[in-house]
């Protein structure tokens, strides 16, 4: 409960997770104004971003030692993945001070995250990502199915430096992606339809908006069009992005919460960014070329295929531990 009136907005009792926005604070000029913050944040980024690999083009042969790995591979690497976690504090600005609510109401109907949860989530993504890296082994191996063309060995110092960049910034990349795209965009499009009580609530428009399909679709496939616009030549990754966003979408929806999607994109992003690394496709990595958001194979028919597989067995999954566990799926009344 709110002890003033210039306090944040509370979660608003009794809806599901898509709906979180639409609190007491809500205003109907709030998603547009969310919108004009957020461009204006992302192309600060963007130009902060492309200042700093311009600089490591220019030192990008040089390095520490005469026998030391690269410092260009490394740095660009980090700068790959380093990117995405800097969307992390412009979608909490975006919330907290644009919309006025609670950053937490980012992370679950229950206004936190909910770590058993989300261990359960990551222990199923596990088992499902290494059948699917198992599959795609066998099938690029002895059944001869091609997948992306792989690199020259990477040397083992170079190998060792990107795998201990990966391991620190994968996860802070996953949940930043996880909170702009299953966060923030579903919850903004979740906000535009009126409430059933409200006058206007009737109206066939409001019900639609109202209903999650448009924030599952907006928040599921929104990377795999801004992809597509920039590498029009490669449906393939596309298509497998749009594959593995609406799974992400749907069960941040059916779950209540982003744990379901953090879980699978960080144990799917590290396995597939190292799996990268080792094939010497490192440079690859933030380019398109290599997306941890999809399996091993993103990029080819094989790895589409792949995606379904894995999106498929994940919701399944997922589907069952929730019924099992009663995780919940809207928020708690608000207090009378």
């Amino acid at each position: 409960m709110r002890t003033s009136e210039f306090a944040c907005a509370e979660i608003p009792g009794g809806e599901q997770y898509h709906r979180l926005a639409r609190g007491d604070r809500f205003r109907w000029w709030v998603p547009a104004l969310s919108l004009v913050m957020l461009a204006i944040l992302l192309f600060v980024l963007g130009v902060a971003v492309a200042f700093v690999v311009t600089i490591v083009a220019v030192l990008g042969g040089s390095s520490l030692l005469a026998d030391s790995p690269r410092v260009g591979e490394i740095a660009g690497l980090a700068i790959g993945l380093g990117s995405s976690v800097l969307l992390l504090p412009i979608v909490l600005i975006v919330v907290r001070v644009v919309q006025w609510r609670r950053v937490r109401s980012l992370l679950s109907v229950e206004g936190r995250l909910r770590g058993g949860w989300l261990a359960r989530c990551s222990a199923l993504a596990l088992a499902c990502v290494a059948a699917v890296l198992g599959a795609y082994l066998l099938l690029v191996g002895p059944f001869g199915l091609s997948g992306p063309e792989a690199g020259p060995s990477p040397d083992a110092r170079v190998v060792a430096a990107a795998v201990a960049v990966i391991v620190l910034l994968v996860p802070f990349q996953a949940v930043a992606e996880e909170f702009g795209l299953r966060g923030l965009v579903m919850q903004l499009v979740g906000s535009l339809g009126a409430p059933a009580d409200a006058p206007e609530g009737h109206r066939a428009v409001a019900r639609v908006l109202r209903s999650p399909a448009p924030a599952v679709l907006a928040g599921g496939t929104l990377l795999a069009a801004l992809y597509a616009s920039a590498f029009p030549e490669d449906g393939w990754t596309a298509a497998t992005l749009a594959v593995m966003g609406l799974c992400a979408a749907w069960l941040t929806w059916r779950t209540g919460g982003l744990e379901a999607a953090i879980g699978l994109h960080v144990v799917n992003g590290l396995v597939q960014i190292v799996f990268s690394v080792a094939e010497g496709r490192m440079a690859a990595i933030g380019t398109g070329a290599v997306v941890g958001a999809g399996p091993p194979g993103t990029g080819t028919p094989l790895g589409l295929v792949l995606a379904v597989v894995l999106a498929g067995a994940y919701t399944l999954g997922a589907v069952v531990l929730v019924r099992r566990t009663g995780v919940r799926r809207t928020s708690p009344a608000a207090p009378s």
